[in-house]
């Protein structure tokens, strides 16, 4: 096994950091990783990362994971001008002021990236919100979508957790603010504490809290206790129609399903496009937690299996 540490643009000419881990043998044949979350970067998840690279390249598949703009809390990233005469500038990212619509542009920029390197043959796989990513790039790529199948690890209820912990009045009230502000032209506005959603900016806590808005693509809340929204439940997963791994630590504390990740498994089935049914797998890796921390190999083996098969 080969390790890079590298860097490539987004499409918006955003820097981003990656490591590149391929077999000894060359391949075409590439694993894209989208972290979750904050400081959940690919960075400081050692040993999952490493475990899946070791299993992916023993299967003689490169692994990709790398830091997307969503990467740590708060971040400043350089943005590379287009013009040879302007200096560079910088964009304010991490989660706290990520929209997930944006992640389209991380992507591309890494199958772009690794389409230099040589490979053609491509799978996507996300933690987390980067599950909740690959149903929003999914729907928004249709016209250049170059993945022929799809890893859900961990996929959470962001709307339906934050409902169930603020209370429906609080949570109403924090999708009021962050509207206004957004109305007012400031989105970039820090939530006040009353709201809950303190130090969010106004435009992630809205993406992340809004039943009705793209972020919302895991809806165990509303598909298994009551609806807070309109919005179709599972509107984004219910389309696709490639293979999908969806697995869970048994444990996992954000699913956010009346009846824990047996019954959140059991929903993911529900509303699986008729097409990918048989060819779709389920799966809750024993005695872990969201994190899949303890079971790091027993995940890794998982995914690796499935990837390879």
């Amino acid at each position: 096994m080969h390790l890079e540490l590298t860097q490539f643009l987004s499409t918006d000419n955003l820097v981003l950091p990656g490591l590149l881990y391929t077999p000894d043998v060359p391949t075409s044949r590439v694993f894209v990783w989208l972290h979750g979350m904050g400081d959940g970067g690919i960075f400081y998840s050692q040993e999952r990362i490493t475990a899946l690279a070791k299993k992916l390249t023993q299967q003689g598949i490169a692994f990709f994971p790398f830091n997307n703009r969503g990467a740590h809390n708060s971040k400043t990233l350089r943005q590379v001008s287009d013009d040879p005469e302007t200096d560079d500038g910088s964009y304010q990212a991490g989660t706290y002021y990520e929209k997930i619509v944006d992640c389209v542009a991380d992507i591309d920029g890494a199958v772009t990236f690794l389409k230099r390197r040589g490979m053609h043959e491509f799978i996507l796989g996300g933690h987390s919100t980067g599950a909740n990513k690959i149903c929003v790039y999914h729907a928004l790529a249709d016209d250049h979508n170059p993945f022929t199948r799809y890893v859900l690890a961990g996929p959470g209820d962001d709307s339906g957790i934050h409902f169930r912990e603020l209370g429906a009045s609080t949570f109403q009230k924090a999708l009021a603010y962050a509207k206004r502000a957004i109305e007012r032209g400031t989105p970039l506005t820090t939530m006040p504490l009353y709201t809950g959603m303190h130090p969010f900016s106004a435009q992630s806590a809205l993406d992340i809290l809004d039943p009705n808005g793209a972020y919302n693509t895991f809806p165990l809340y509303e598909a298994t206790t009551a609806r807070i929204g309109t919005k179709q439940l599972f509107a984004e997963y219910r389309t696709i129609q490639l293979p999908m791994l969806v697995l869970y630590g048994e444990h996992d504390e954000y699913t956010d399903a009346t009846g824990g990740t047996a019954a959140a498994l059991d929903t993911f089935r529900s509303f699986t496009h008729p097409s990918v049914q048989e060819s779709s797998q389920f799966a809750l890796i024993p005695d872990t937690d969201h994190g899949f921390h303890g079971q790091e190999l027993a995940f890794a083996r998982c995914i690796a299996k499935w990837v390879a098969a």
